[in-house]
């Protein structure tokens, strides 16, 4: 579902948080728009979130095992289709391997939680609230109501990670609050995020399931943190100026090998993704862009 068309310029709250963690990743991703290739994580989390959307949108009691094997199945058909996953070009075994590891998340989602149960508000929402001179917008995951008012959802396929190495995560989801608070005029008390990888028996329900208050202060936050990271995006693009944050995880980028920082020439990144992604196209009997 295509975001809607905005007269002002737009952030969404994974632009900000990518910008924040490398901003040199932000230009390789939003400026130079530097093609990629999907990885496994990637397209198995956008099929967890597909056959759950699909198992929340029913009435509560036709949530069953037997409905949620079903779109599991729908979810598949889509998805074999699907650019992204062919683009995997993943053997028999690592298929199957790929599919097995998806039930596993699907399995962790209800040992943590009785679908019957979940009060679902709305999936896939649109939320969007000016500020100013810009606006942040995004689609909500799962916006559900408990005892205390509207909570803001979303699923990880990942490892479930403590409560204070989830402030990515949450800062992500505050946005949604903030824009829920504009849109509809109520301000979701709290965030949660559903941690659905690892193994049967690795983690509880509450290392699994993790949650932040929705409060003044955190909302001030993230509405000054939207400010400045607009104000800094706009000052490294008039500049062409874009710092680059070396950490471990720069082992997993995708643009490391064009990344200054790693003695990279960022000028050919362009060129060599879209070559890149476009053999791997041909690979994937898909069509290439002339």
């Amino acid at each position: 579902m295509p975001a809607p068309k905005s007269k002002l310029p737009r952030l969404s709250p994974s632009r900000i948080n990518t910008f924040l963690g490398c901003a040199m990743k932000y230009r390789f991703q939003y400026v130079e728009a530097v093609p990629g290739l999907p990885s496994e994580a990637m397209v198995r989390g956008s099929f967890v979130h597909r056959v759950l959307e699909l198992l929340l949108t029913r009435e509560r009691d036709e949530r069953t095992i037997d409905a949620s094997r079903e779109d599991f199945e729908t979810a598949k058909q889509e998805f074999l289709n699907r650019d992204d996953f062919r683009l995997l070009l993943l053997s028999g075994d690592d298929e199957s391997a790929f599919w097995e590891s998806s039930r596993e998340c699907l399995r962790a989602y209800y040992r943590i939680e009785r679908p019957t149960e979940a009060n679902i508000v709305e999936l896939e929402k649109w939320v969007t609230t000016p500020l100013g001179e810009f606006e942040i917008g995004g689609f909500i995951d799962r916006l559900e109501r408990d005892a205390h008012g509207l909570v803001v959802s979303d699923y990880k396929t990942s490892r479930p990670k403590p409560v204070h190495y989830s402030t990515d995560n949450f800062r992500q989801l505050t946005y949604y609050a903030l824009m829920c608070e504009t849109q509809l005029n109520e301000t979701p008390h709290s965030v949660r995020v559903y941690y659905l990888g690892g193994g049967k028996d690795e983690f509880p329900r509450d290392q699994r399931v993790v949650s932040q208050a929705v409060t003044p202060t955190t909302l001030n936050e993230v509405r000054d943190t939207a400010r400045r990271v607009f104000g800094n995006i706009s000052t490294a693009e008039s500049s062409g100026e874009f710092s680059t944050n070396v950490t471990k995880l720069c082992e997993w980028c995708d643009y490391k090998e064009w990344c200054p920082a790693h003695g990279g020439d960022l000028t050919r990144a362009r060129e060599e993704g879209t070559a890149r992604v476009g053999i791997r196209r041909r690979e994937a009997g898909l069509p290439v862009a002339p």
